[in-house]
């Protein structure tokens, strides 16, 4: 029997500015536009799945377009975000949240399955008008090309470990914005947005389904 999911309505909450130039048009166009890509980086526990559910949520509420995602449990989630395990199964149109940490590839090399999947997702963004949005620990999982081709970055605070096995473009932009991330480290929610149309430091609100069971969830899939 399957588990109750969330019945919360989806709410819109704009990210916070922090320090930040044009947060308003990087939202706009994240929400309007089309086959876009994007990755969110950072340490283990630093809010990567709360981000990309809070984007997820903004994007049903401000644009009715239907939400997917892969590498998430359906008990965790409302009705309005809907887990699928291929690409066969998103709509033309829509957004799909991936987080890698969540999938399970049956590949010995969860590298290579990795990069599969982000090519494939690449591919397939131009023709379904799909935005994408794809969750990782550390980009030295993903091929340099596939960095290059992506239109926007949202990076959460790294951890020192982390930063050593970076590729060397991400850990350049880190080690500039590294004072930031400290003078704003009280800031919950905190995150740095790397775009042609904004960069600079916001903060995002949690989901408005969060829990801490479902908080809690989350961390164990890591």
């Amino acid at each position: 029997m399957e588990k109750k999911r969330p019945a919360a309505k989806a709410e819109y909450a704009p990210l916070k500015e922090i320090e930040a130039g044009n947060l308003e048009k990087f939202e706009s166009k994240l929400y309007a536009g089309k086959s876009l890509i994007g990755l969110i980086l950072g340490s283990r526990g630093s809010g990567k799945s709360a981000l990309g559910m809070r984007i997820l949520e903004n994007v049903v509420a401000n644009t009715g377009r239907h939400a997917y995602c892969m590498g998430f449990q359906r008990e965790d989630l409302p009705g309005w975000i809907e887990p699928v395990e291929s690409l066969e199964e998103v709509r033309n149109n829509s957004f799909l949240l991936v987080d890698e940490g969540g999938i399970k590839f049956s590949s010995r090399s969860a590298m290579s399955s990795a990069n599969k999947l982000l090519s494939e997702l690449l591919l397939i963004s131009r023709h379904k008008d799909l935005n994408v949005l794809f969750i990782t620990q550390n980009s030295a999982n993903i091929e340099v090309n596939a960095i290059r081709q992506s239109d926007y970055l949202l990076l959460k605070a790294p951890s020192l470990l982390q930063l050593d096995f970076e590729r060397k473009a991400i850990k350049d932009i880190y080690e500039k914005v590294k004072d930031g991330f400290r003078r704003h480290q009280a800031e919950k929610g905190l995150v740095y947005i790397y775009s042609d149309a904004c960069t600079g430091f916001a903060a995002n609100r949690l989901p408005s389904f969060w829990s801490e069971s479902v908080s809690k969830s989350f961390k164990n899939r890591k």
